[in-house]
């Protein structure tokens, strides 16, 4: 069951003059406008079906010596649930996908430093499932 629900690819983006960039502090030249934290996930078909319990948890820190003030989020989810974001993947037992949008606030991480978020699922089982986002610098 280690492999049966896990975090694939979490990273950053904003929407700067109609283009995605992995860069925050490019929103509108404002440093302080919201950006993305992007968050895809897989489960099994069986996993889903069953909607395993799995608890979400999604950190910030700096890389480079900065302060943030991004409170982690703790979320208590189940696989496969469609009110989570989960859908399954069209054709016959192919499994479940997860793909959320976050908004951040950029005003939670102090200027002039980089930055990362951590998101660890955990399963009931006790297996554990974590990815790394890309590093963004907050200007």
């Amino acid at each position: 069951m280690a492999t049966d629900v896990k975090v694939v690819r979490l990273y950053v983006s904003s929407i700067a003059n109609g283009t995605l960039d992995d860069t925050p502090n490019e929103v509108g030249g404002n440093p302080h406008s919201p950006f993305y934290l992007m968050l895809q996930a897989d489960a099994s078909d069986p996993a889903g079906d069953k909607r395993d319990d799995y608890r979400l948890i999604i950190s910030a820190h700096s890389t480079s010596g900065g302060v943030t003030r991004f409170a982690a989020q703790v979320l208590d989810e189940e696989a496969g649930d469609p009110g989570n974001n989960w859908s399954q993947v069209p054709g016959n037992n192919n499994g479940y996908v997860k793909q959320t949008t976050y908004v951040i606030d950029a005003a939670d991480f102090d200027p002039n430093a980089l930055y990362e978020f951590v998101a660890v699922l955990r399963l009931g089982d006790g297996s554990v499932s974590t990815v790394r986002s890309n590093e963004f610098f907050i200007s």
